[in-house]
């Protein structure tokens, strides 16, 4: 029996946490594949996309902006992709597909319609609220299984991708160095609070998605950089990161069970950065909190309520009013360990009911 995870390599929030998924799935011994829909696209598409990518790195509220605008991506798949991978699927006759990103949605109903073998689908929400892709398909989705990450209605984490099964690093271990990042695109407001908050005296790693992003950032920041020619569609393998040397070189190295960023979210005091629900997922399990910034869409800002009023996170404006206290910090971190006891294990459970439709 194969198990199909469907993913975006437009938005690293979806991806990594596939790729995790994926991971810990072939641990316990099921056959699983990843596949992106960025490959679905034609040529042309994909040089939109690119040149999307560039301007919302450079202007926020267009980013914003845009995500209302999503429609259907039906139009720009290339035919013969989509067709060549409908193929695949019948001959080993996948039976059970998780959907990450919501444009997924039609290529799946084509193979339910091409297959007598009804398969089982889930729809992974791993954010606290449905997406803007997941929005587009609302009721043909009601069918299926939906699997929430995040229940804002509840104020819980009913079931996750853990990220590792190691401990979160231990308070008094960690350095009191901030994280800065901006998602798997590098959006949002944080690299100028980044620079404010390292001319306060503050320590703060900043993860960079370009060569010109290092320029400007005073003392008191480290630079890491995510490969700026990788596209996750060229391969099933975490993005390449490393540290940005003295003289601008970096050596990259990739993670095999996960990205090399959450070892630096689990050796910080909290992470400065949108509330995407990759990001939601990494802070939950490196009981690292959050500095919240301004969100990317309606979708974030549910996620930002959620993890303030749990006690895992505090605005920009609110720590900065603290006086950067580290024990507030520290206070937000013992939440998010207690947090931890009782949440399912989304892969051991997908297994399980893999193994059960196999014995029947």
């Amino acid at each position: 029996m194969t198990v199909v995870l469907l993913t975006s390599g437009a938005t690293l929030g979806t991806h990594v946490p596939a790729l995790i998924l994926a991971g810990r799935l072939r641990t316990l011994g099921i056959d699983v594949h990843v596949e992106v829909f960025e490959r679905l696209l034609r040529p042309d598409e994909l040089d939109k996309l690119r040149a999307a990518k560039v301007t919302f790195r450079s202007n926020f509220k267009l980013a914003v902006a845009a995500q209302r605008m999503v429609r259907d991506q039906l139009p720009a798949l290339d035919e013969a992709a989509v067709g060549e991978l409908l193929r695949r699927w019948r001959a080993v006759d996948v039976d059970h597909l998780v959907i990450f990103s919501g444009f997924w949605v039609p290529v799946v109903e084509r193979y339910e319609a091409s297959t007598a073998r009804a398969p089982r689908v889930d729809v992974c929400h791993l954010d606290a609220a449905s997406t803007a892709s997941f929005n587009l398909f609302r009721a043909r989705t009601e069918r299926y299984r939906h699997v929430w990450m995040f229940d804002a209605e509840r104020g819980t984490a009913p079931t996750s991708i853990r990220v590792t099964d190691e401990q979160p690093v231990p308070w008094q271990r960690r350095e009191p160095r901030l994280l800065a990042h901006g998602g798997g695109w590098g959006l949002g407001t944080y690299r100028t609070h980044a620079a404010e908050f390292a001319q306060a005296g503050l320590l703060v790693d900043v993860v960079a998605h370009d060569p010109a992003d290092v320029a400007g950032l005073p003392a008191g920041c480290r630079t890491f950089m995510i490969d700026p020619t990788w596209e996750a569609w060229q391969d099933d393998g975490f993005p390449p990161f490393g540290e940005v040397g003295p003289d601008g070189t970096v050596e990259y190295r990739r993670g095999r069970s996960y990205h090399d960023s959450f070892d630096l979210a689990r050796q910080s005091v909290a992470m400065l950065c949108k509330t995407g629900g990759g990001t939601l997922i990494d802070s939950l399990w490196s009981a690292t909190p959050i500095v919240l910034l301004a969100p990317f869409g309606a979708h974030e800002q549910v996620n930002a309520d959620l993890w303030r009023r749990l006690g895992y996170g505090v605005t920009e404006e609110e720590w900065r009013r603290s006086g950067y206290s580290l024990d507030l910090l520290e206070t937000l971190h013992r939440n998010l360990l207690a947090a931890r006891d009782g949440v399912a294990d989304y892969a051991t459970e997908l297994a399980a009911q893999v193994e059960t439709e196999v014995s029947r």
